[in-house]
């Protein structure tokens, strides 16, 4: 009889021992919610034809191609940078910006550079920034087993993805802006007022408004009672 009753307690065992959930070893690191935010540079090349400051059919077509597949927008920053040699920088730098402001897109013009090819040409830059939001939703953690009753690996994931589609500017993310004095139209107008005694009143004119106490049901019952004492 006892061998029958170890097989018995060993049955019994691995039957408990296969309802218990496994321990887990999960950890935040596997579900990161960063958002990246990447620096993109793009590069055109305008080629002029020589002593003339407008851009042929050809090339007028390549920097069409160019913006549209881009898909430049007025977020994005735009730089001209013309030849050192080049005698026509300056007409060839307003056709340019001529071209883009039918598209609502402005350029800044960088210094000239010594580096360029031929005098006839100009470097036309794009710069913006990029982000990526995490991949979510992220369910790698086990629904069972969480003895150290830590968040779900979901949890913040519709935060991070919102803020990085929503954001206007993703340079944001990295830097910021810079905070500018505010206006303080509002406030001075306050205090034009206070010295002129023409100051408003901060009360609306509809909470002067006086009701009339409901007659009848319990409130009349309350009066008359009060009344005949």
């Amino acid at each position: 009889m006892v061998r029958p009753l170890a097989f018995l307690c060993l049955g019994l065992g691995l039957a408990l021992a296969a309802c218990t959930p496994p321990a887990s070893e999960w950890s935040e690191a596997e579900a990161p919610k960063d958002i990246h935010v990447d620096y993109v540079r793009l590069h055109h090349v305008a080629a002029f034809a020589p002593n003339s400051n407008k851009l042929s059919s050809a090339e007028a077509e390549k920097l069409t191609y160019f913006l549209d597949t881009a898909e430049v927008t007025p977020d994005d920053r735009i730089y001209f940078e013309p030849s050192a040699g080049d005698r026509l920088a300056t007409s060839r730098i307003a056709q340019l910006a001529h071209s883009l402001n039918r598209r609502g897109l402005g350029a800044t013009t960088l210094p000239a550079a010594a580096s360029i090819a031929s005098p006839d040409h100009m470097n036309i830059y794009v710069e913006r920034y990029v982000v990526t939001p995490p991949d979510c939703p992220n369910w790698t953690k086990p629904a069972t087993g969480d003895h150290s009753n830590t968040p779900s690996s979901n949890f913040g994931c519709a935060d991070a993805t919102n803020l990085g589609l929503m954001v206007a500017d993703p340079r944001d993310l990295v830097v910021g802006r810079r905070l500018e004095p505010a206006r303080g139209d509002a406030a001075l107008a306050g205090v034009a007022r206070y010295r002129t005694g023409n100051v408003q009143s901060l009360t609306p004119t509809s909470a002067s408004t006086t009701y009339a106490a409901p007659t009848g049901g319990g409130g009349g019952g309350a009066g008359n009672g009060g009344s005949g004492q």
